[in-house]
Formats: C-alpha cells, sequence, structure tokens
C-alpha cells in the first residue's frame, strides 16, 4: 500500500480552492492537471509503500502519540506557490500564512517517531496544499493572474482537527485516497 499522513480541510474551503481552480482552467487550458477537490490535504508524511501489519500498527501508534500532544491548528491559507519556482513550475500549491510553524512541529514529530520504526524521508516538510501538477510549462500571463487570484486566500481561515492514514492507489484517472485511520488533535 502506498501511504501518507495527512491532514484535511472543511468544505467551506475545500469549495474556495475549487472555485480558485475553476477561475484557473481556461486561463491554463490543458498545461496542468488539478487535484480533485476531494482529493485536496496537506500531507504531513508520506510514508510511500508499506504493507505489514506490524508496520501499519507502528504508524497507528505514532499518529496516536502525535495527536494526543498537538492541539488543533488554526491555519490562514496565503498565495500561490510553486515547485522548484514559479519560473519553472512542476507543482503549483497554496502555502499557509499561518499554522506553518505548527504543521513543521507536527511533522516533526511525526518524522522522529517513525524513523525509529524504520522509515526514510527523503524530503524536508514543507506546508503547502498542492492544487495542480504541470503537465507542460503554462503562460507566465495566466499565471500572474492566478498568483493575483489566489492573494485573495489571505483571509481564509480553517481549523485543522486530525490526523489521517491516508492510502493512495494511483490510476489512470488519477490518485484515488481513502482513509485508513484517524485520530483528532486535542
Amino acid at each position: 500500500m502506498r501511504l501518507f499522513i495527512a491532514s484535511g480541510f472543511s468544505p467551506g474551503v475545500l469549495e474556495r480552492i475549487g472555485d480558485l481552480q475553476k477561475f484557473a482552467k481556461p486561463l491554463l487550458g490543458g498545461t496542468v492537471k488539478w487535484v480533485e477537490p476531494g482529493n485536496i490535504h496537506l500531507t504531513c508524511a508520506f510514508l510511500g509503500e508499506t504493507g505489514s501489519e506490524e508496520k501499519l500498527a507502528a504508524v497507528r501508534k505514532n499518529i496516536d502519540e502525535v495527536a494526543g500532544n498537538f492541539r488543533k491548528v488554526p491555519v490562514v491559507l496565503s498565495g500561490l506557490g510553486a515547485f522548484p519556482s514559479l519560473e519553472r513550475p512542476r507543482v503549483l500549491w497554496l502555502g499557509l500564512k499561518e499554522g506553518g510553524e505548527d504543521f513543521k512541529a507536527i511533522a516533526r514529530k511525526l518524522y522522529e517517531g517513525l524513523t525509529a520504526e524504520g522509515f526514510v524521508f527523503e524530503q524536508e516538510f514543507s506546508a503547502h496544499i498542492t492544487i495542480a501538477r504541470v503537465k507542460a510549462r503554462p503562460d507566465r500571463a495566466a499565471l500572474a493572474s492566478l498568483k493575483s487570484k489566489a492573494d485573495e486566500f489571505e483571509g481564509c481561515r480553517d481549523t485543522v482537527s486530525s490526523l489521517e492514514l491516508m492510502e493512495s492507489r494511483l490510476t489512470s484517472a488519477g490518485p484515488e485516497y481513502t482513509a485508513l485511520y484517524s485520530k483528532q488533535l486535542i
């Protein structure tokens, strides 16, 4: 199973992200593959292929420990960013103006506990919400217009209240995510 630990957002925030995607679709055309609104999340830790019940039990235990030590996180979404950069985008994302440091601490604790269980993390945590994957370089003016529209997210607030163990199944239509386990933050 291909697994990751993530936190989701309220229906209202997902709707606003969906509205941003609808705004951008005619601008960017087929140059990007949009993340389905129901798949929008903030990844805390990507675990990769994990199948043994022993490993799954260790992951659930780690989620329980971390969730039991962190309060629900108020977040404020911020504007548009890209990996590796807006000049050469491969992934388009929304950032967190508030709450990012809390999620960095949560991710650090997850990494510590899971590293002790044999998991390897190749990337440092970065608080972001992927909204699209770039297939071909988008027009710069279209990206600038999307960035300007995304700046309206500066006041978009939510409270993230749980950690979920998610399974990702890759299909020809895109990834399908299934929640396997969830634990509320305190």
